[in-house]
């Protein structure tokens, strides 16, 4: 029993410091306790580094004014912080964050701990950034092909429509030189039907492209 305790504490260790977000612990006023694996990568830092530092050291001037006349008071007072946006600095520069918190009381009678999450959320506009250019590609390719349908469309609508309004046009001609008696009008009648069921087509198709005939 006392080896399976062991394990799934290392093994609750194993995600602590290997999730995908940033997590900390540190005093209210005073220095971070520990900080998980995550966010000593991002931060560029080791353990020895980062112990007695405080929270604030993390922030730039900015972040710590905000952090100290806001965040901090929340905390004192709800005890908890939801989704502050701040700016973590590291040695190769800054990157964006969310910021939860939440405050407990330490077992030892030394104050409040504040349990954090980091969120870091430079990954997420970038992917969102990747997700809208693939979008704007993906629309603008959409309009080309339209626009090439409708070019394709119109064109093929005139060249088809010429030689058949020539063909409607011939029609009556042909009936007037005929007698009605005769056997070839019912082929004319038959000629004409079709010539206005491919007009009828042709205009139906640049209709679905919102061309005008």
């Amino acid at each position: 029993m006392e080896k399976e305790t062991e394990d799934n504490h290392m093994d609750f260790k194993r995600l602590y410091d290997t999730a995908p977000c940033g997590l900390l612990i540190f005093r209210m006023n005073g220095p971070i306790i520990y900080v998980n694996q995550t966010l000593l990568k991002w931060l560029g830092v080791g353990e020895e580094e980062i112990v007695a530092k405080k929270m604030t050291d993390l922030l730039d001037k900015a972040g710590v004014m905000y952090y100290e006349l806001f965040v901090q008071p929340i905390l004192k007072m709800h005890r908890e912080a939801r989704e502050i946006s701040l700016s973590i600095q590291t040695s190769k520069g800054a990157f964006s964050c969310l910021f939860n918190g939440v405050a407990v009381d330490d077992i030892v009678g030394e104050g409040q701990l504040i349990n954090a999450v980091i969120f870091k959320v430079d990954d997420r506009q970038k992917y969102e950034k990747e997700l809208l250019s693939k979008r704007n590609k993906a629309e603008e390719e959409s309009k080309v092909k339209t626009k090439a349908l409708q070019e394709v469309s119109f064109d093929q609508s005139h060249l088809v429509r010429a030689p058949l309004a020539n063909i409607l046009g011939i029609i009556p001609m042909l009936e007037k030189t005929i007698d009605k008696n005769h056997k070839a009008h019912v082929l004319i009648s038959m000629l004409q039907q079709s010539a206005f069921k491919l007009d009828n087509q042709i205009r139906a198709i640049v209709n679905k492209t919102n061309l005008k005939p």
